[in-house]
């Protein structure tokens, strides 16, 4: 434990008492911190699990549907129906603060579904593979706010952690033996100055002058 290079005043002492005071209040918000972030990264883990398999499950019914349209109704036919459709959506972003960090916030909106083609030499596979795709798309946009969330989320915890271990195993270590230091050599001081004192007074006493 490395104590700090400061003379051992009574002005330092007072000085490294406050920001001993100070080192132990921003270790204990930055342990709190530290216990929201773990909290919150454990309950946002949990849940990408389930969101992630709500994606792989809707990935795969799209393209099971796809693969029937295209077998139904061929796949140049297949081709030249998508390529006549044009669905208006928009994916706005915006940010909130989740346990003091701002993060990611990602909206998939698109009107009311219909068709875009005539009925004619196409059949309800075609509807069903324009909707599951437009169903994934919105559990893509929750996957990536989900990941990039907790990537943010572990970055601040890593960060927090840092200062909580130099606070604990660094900085407040080096405060207290400093301050002990300070005090023992301050009491020292104190007992030289009593006996000096006591000494000067003895040689000024009544008595030892009637001696001289």
């Amino acid at each position: 434990m490395s104590r700090l290079n400061i003379a051992p005043t009574k002005s330092n002492q007072l000085n490294l008492k406050r920001d001993l005071e100070m080192a132990s209040e921003g270790f204990n918000l930055l342990e709190q911190k530290r216990e929201i972030l773990v909290m919150e990264l454990m309950r946002l883990l949990n849940r990408i699990k389930s969101v992630q398999a709500d994606l792989h499950r809707r990935r795969n019914a799209a393209y099971v549907t796809l693969r029937k349209a295209i077998a139904q109704n061929g796949y140049n036919h297949a081709r030249n129906i998508a390529s006549g459709i044009c669905y208006e959506h928009s994916i706005s972003t915006d940010q909130r603060l989740t346990a003091g960090v701002r993060t990611p916030v990602i909206n998939v909106q698109h009107g009311q579904f219909h068709s875009q083609y005539g009925f004619v030499g196409t059949d309800s596979l075609i509807d069903q593979t324009m909707m599951d795709f437009l169903k994934l798309l919105e559990v893509i946009a929750q996957v990536a706010e989900l990941e990039n969330t907790i990537i943010l989320l572990a970055r601040e915890l890593k960060k927090a952690q840092r200062r909580v271990n130099a606070l604990e195993h660094i900085f407040i270590p080096s405060f207290k033996d400093t301050l002990h230091y300070i005090a023992e050599v301050l009491e020292s001081k104190d007992l030289d100055s009593f006996f000096t004192l006591k000494m000067v007074k003895k040689k000024l006493s009544p008595d030892n002058q009637d001696k001289d």
